[in-house]
């Protein structure tokens, strides 16, 4: 059984740099016929590569932008309330409030042998 580890073995390589003897490098290419072909790597490497445009991104945003981005989201968020009170309302959803029984203090005071008692309601 061959060992999981071992690497498989090398295939040949179909493109090499190779230079003449004045210098110049060429690249290599192995055709699948056999063939090999020899261009000069600047006429290479100016066919491999597109022209690039550099395009600049920055995620700075303007802060009259981002003031006006803040109030849309508060804005939206108040009417959006509104709406669906409104809609809640329209479902026969009502407020109702229940009285309740109101709020009464005592203030007990005593001077010697008289003493008082007042009761204070809200």
């Amino acid at each position: 059984m061959p060992d999981p580890k071992a690497l498989p073995p090398a295939a040949p390589a179909k493109l090499s740099v190779w230079a003449d003897q004045s210098g110049t490098p060429y690249l290599v290419q192995q055709q699948p016929d056999g063939s090999t072909t020899f261009t000069p790597l600047e006429t290479a490497l100016a066919k491999a590569q597109p022209p690039t445009t550099t395009e600049r991104v920055t995620t700075y945003r303007e802060p009259l932008h981002t003031l006006l981005l803040a109030l849309i989201a508060v804005l939206g968020l108040v009417l959006g309330g509104y709406c669906l009170g409104f809609l809640a309302g329209a479902a026969g959803q009502r407020v109702v409030l229940v009285p309740r029984s109101p709020l009464c203090d005592t203030h007990r005071s005593s001077f010697l042998f008289w003493s008082s008692e007042t009761k204070e309601c809200n």
